[in-house]
């Protein structure tokens, strides 16, 4: 009688670890598709005319500290990356949302504005101007682009624009359809 117990102890433990575990891995596979990715995982080129480099550099924008993932330094022009976010052997975009977070330092006071454009597939979809000390973000929907172009345009003529720097460039996937309960 002991041992019939002891083995129904054991199996009943058994079930209900198994099962724990099979949602467990559900809950992590579900947070892992869900994870955003960053716009430079892509595919990127620089497209324009100033500089553009990958660096983690920690900057106070706004008399606030966040880690720049990369930078764009248009100059006295512009500065641009490029990016495909549509993988090569899918025939539509997993990405729903890009979202972008930006400034240019504290310390760049005598810089002029720069306007930072957003292309989607070459069409201008956001445009926003940041000056020193100032940070902004946005948020754009990318669920039927292929290419994403983040472009920094120099408001002066004569005068050099100091760098903006990307705090935030991340690729939000689409949620997955429900699936049918069985």
């Amino acid at each position: 009688m002991q041992k019939t117990q002891l083995i129904s102890s054991v199996l009943t433990s058994a079930l209900l670890l198994s099962s724990l575990f099979s949602f467990g891995g559900k809950i992590a596979q579900a947070q892992r598709a869900q994870r955003p990715v960053s716009l430079l995982n892509s595919k990127c080129v620089n497209s324009g005319l100033g500089t553009v480099r990958q660096e983690n550099l920690d900057v106070s924008i706004g008399r606030a500290v966040y880690t720049s993932r990369f930078y764009l330094g248009p100059g006295n022009r512009s500065a641009s990356l490029t990016c495909s976010i549509k993988p090569e052997k899918s025939s539509r975009p997993p990405f729903q949302t890009l979202s972008l977070g930006f400034g240019i330092r504290d310390n760049d006071t005598k810089s002029p504005g720069v306007d930072v454009k957003v292309y989607l597939d070459g069409n201008q979809a956001e445009t926003r101007t940041v000056a020193p000390g100032q940070q902004t973000s946005l948020a754009l929907d990318v669920s039927n682009a292929s290419n994403v172009a983040i472009e920094a345009v120099c408001t002066s003529q004569s005068q050099y624009c100091d760098r903006v720097y990307f705090f935030t460039a991340a690729l939000e996937r689409q949620s997955a359809p429900a699936q049918p309960k069985k």
